[in-house]
């Protein structure tokens, strides 16, 4: 079942509850074998959620999911990647307070990474997370999107975002803004504001902007400080990026904090230097 945000303020949620009274459930035919995999990812889930849950405060100070507190009620997350060569890369995103929860701006970059976020989440801010928005269709973005599904939190995405990550062999978002179908779209979602500016990085990239803090979080499609490429293109549009580019650098100066989808955050220098990337990629 696809829900989908269908007005301004608020997320509307579809859905029911199954009961199971055997011990061991029976799994037949294709139905069945997709029941069965969903009832043995959940049995996973839950043993990773309780060895984070009874993993000492010490072992969970790692470097493998940082999280920084850049205004009030707002942090960033950042979880890293090791290619084959042992290079770590890291990926950001971002955890807002909105009334007695918090919304998830991306999940960390890997099943277990997002296991652990959701703890360090648990013990150190001690608010659920109540939503999961995801900006694109790639696996630094939306890997851990089964272990939120899982624990019942609704994951939100780009229309398209959905069909995409079918297509790639990635996670799927069960839910989607509807309204944000074409570029230049924005929704309302609590506190915050999520647009579409249109295609840029990634097909379906998504920006999330808070007004009254100032933040923005434009994910892959905004460079990190000192970046001197626009970085993998391989989905997305030169072309578009660049009218996407000159747009947010005209509806965003007022913008404090500008968070990439890797790398250290900035201020406008950040929006301003991707401007003059895509611009020389698109010559």
């Amino acid at each position: 079942m696809n829900n989908s945000l269908d007005r301004k303020h608020g997320v509307h949620f579809i859905g029911g509850r199954s009961k199971n009274y055997s011990l061991r459930p029976q799994f037949s035919g294709v139905k069945g074998a997709r029941v069965q995999r969903k009832y043995m990812r959940t049995i996973i889930n839950l043993i990773l959620i309780s060895f984070f849950s009874t993993a000492s405060i010490s072992a969970l100070a790692s470097p493998e999911i940082e999280i920084n507190k850049i205004d009030s009620g707002v942090w960033i997350h950042t979880s890293y990647y090791t290619y084959p060569n042992g290079l770590k890369f890291p990926s950001n995103g971002l955890i807002i307070q909105d009334g007695q929860g918090v919304v998830l701006v991306d999940t960390a970059w890997g099943e277990l990474a997002t296991v652990e976020l959701m703890e360090h989440i648990r013990t150190k801010i001690k608010l659920p997370i109540t939503t999961a928005i995801v900006t694109h269709s790639h696996a630094d973005r939306l890997a851990g999107t089964e272990i939120l599904k899982s624990n019942g939190i609704p994951v939100y995405s780009h229309p398209f975002t959905q069909k995409l990550a079918t297509e790639y062999g990635l996670p799927v978002p069960d839910n989607t803004f509807e309204l944000l179908a074409s570029a230049g779209s924005v929704v309302g979602l609590g506190k915050i504001d999520v647009l579409y500016p249109g295609p840029g990085h990634a097909t379906d990239n998504l920006m999330v902007w808070l007004p009254q803090e100032k933040i923005l979080f434009g994910g892959c499609a905004i460079r990190a400080k000192g970046a001197t490429s626009v970085g993998n293109t391989a989905h997305g549009d030169i072309g578009s990026w660049l009218q996407v580019m000159k747009h947010i650098s005209h509806e965003y100066q007022s913008a404090k904090i500008v968070v990439p989808g890797h790398g250290e955050p900035g201020d406008f220098s950040l929006i301003s230097n991707t401007l003059r990337l895509v611009s020389k990629a698109a010559e």
